[in-house]
């Protein structure tokens, strides 16, 4: 016996032809799909008013449309549709359905199955949310939820704000993630007393060689636009060597000009949060987990609108978050989340 998950379509979409897992943004849908993952099923669909069953990778265009307005006899036919999709599928009689949908998209679908459950039947979406957010929060959801109440930062910020040691929680505008903003970038600093120079090497300074951050958002906004400028905006002219080898290569007006564009983005897209930690071995050692616990989460992750898809750095894309290292290596354990949470709980003015 298979398990299959069915999962409705929403109305808030991206606009544009995107993956189906990727077009449905709303907070409902992507907790949905969250839950979905944790079930174990061999297969999830989403049920669109639009194309009937689709699997999650399958490319559609966007869409306005919902059983919600549809007539009954409408209903009827677009499930007549999707249970002939499902009987290439899946056996109606054997196999097992769960339903994350709503009673209109299961209504004429659940008399012909014979072993189907629904989670949340009754629920309204308040409490559907509730649910799901209880089921699919783990330490990655904590996480958010924590970072999520703390003070953010946008430009320009104020430095006095700032500790002069800790570890920096990077979030993008547009980017969801178990409900509130999603976590896109965790960074820290070795040298004393350096966070603030550390963001302001970030969101200030137009040097890409002295922000890995800012040399991504370069790579990706010269990525997407084609542009052959990126051979050279990967030359790094930190040392005296490399000028000499490398600089007479260089239009500076091009590089000025893409550094610009990497600074309006960051400081029109970009927020932080911070919170102070002394000891480098802590900060190194937290930033560790909590990327890892990010980029490990199957629950959370890039929309389908996000710009580091235009990235080239292949890890980029795939972890949703703006780094190459730390990925997918020991996550934050639970005694370290109640340590963690204590710790900025007793600096109380990070917390909002």
């Amino acid at each position: 016996m298979k398990k299959f998950v069915l999962i409705s379509c929403v109305s808030k979409k991206l606009d544009g032809q995107h993956r189906a897992k990727n077009l449905y943004i709303s907070p409902l849908f992507k907790f949905n799909l969250a839950y979905a993952k944790l079930l174990k099923a061999d297969k999830i669909f989403v049920l669109s008013a639009e194309y009937g069953l689709l699997e999650l990778d399958k490319k559609i265009d966007s869409y306005n449309k919902t059983l919600n307005e549809m007539r009954i006899r409408e209903r009827k036919v677009w499930a007549e549709g999707v249970l002939g999709q499902l009987k290439e599928k899946a056996n109606l009689d054997s196999d097992e359905f769960v339903f994350l949908a709503g009673k209109r998209y299961r209504e004429f679908l659940t008399p012909e199955i014979n072993n189907y459950d629904v989670p949340m039947r009754g629920l309204g979406i308040g409490r559907q949310l509730k649910f799901l957010k209880e089921k699919t929060c783990g330490t990655c959801g904590k996480l958010h939820g924590l970072f999520d109440r703390m003070e953010k930062h946008r430009f320009p910020f104020d430095e006095k704000r700032i500790p002069r040691n800790g570890i920096y929680i990077l979030f993008e505008k547009g980017e969801p993630g178990h409900g509130v903003d999603r976590i896109v970038r965790v960074g820290t600093h070795t040298g004393e007393g350096q966070l603030r120079s550390r963001l302001k090497q970030h969101f200030l300074n137009e040097n890409k060689d002295r922000s890995i951050f800012r040399k991504n958002i370069g790579r990706a906004l010269l990525n997407k636009d084609g542009d052959g400028f990126l051979e050279h905006w990967e030359l790094d002219l930190t040392t005296r060597e490399a000028k000499d080898k490398f600089l007479h290569l260089i239009d500076m007006k091009k590089q000025a000009e893409v550094e610009k564009k990497v600074s309006d983005r960051i400081r029109n897209n970009f927020s932080f949060a911070v919170f102070e930690i002394e000891d480098i071995e802590d900060r190194l050692r937290i930033e560790s987990r909590i990327i890892s616990s990010v980029s490990g989460c199957e629950e959370c992750g890039a929309s389908g609108g996000w710009f580091g898809l235009n990235s080239p750095k292949e890890k980029i894309r795939d972890s949703g978050l703006w780094l190459v290292n730390e990925l997918y290596k020991e996550g934050m354990k639970d005694e370290e989340f109640l340590e963690l949470e204590r710790l900025i709980r007793d600096k109380g003015d990070s917390l909002v």
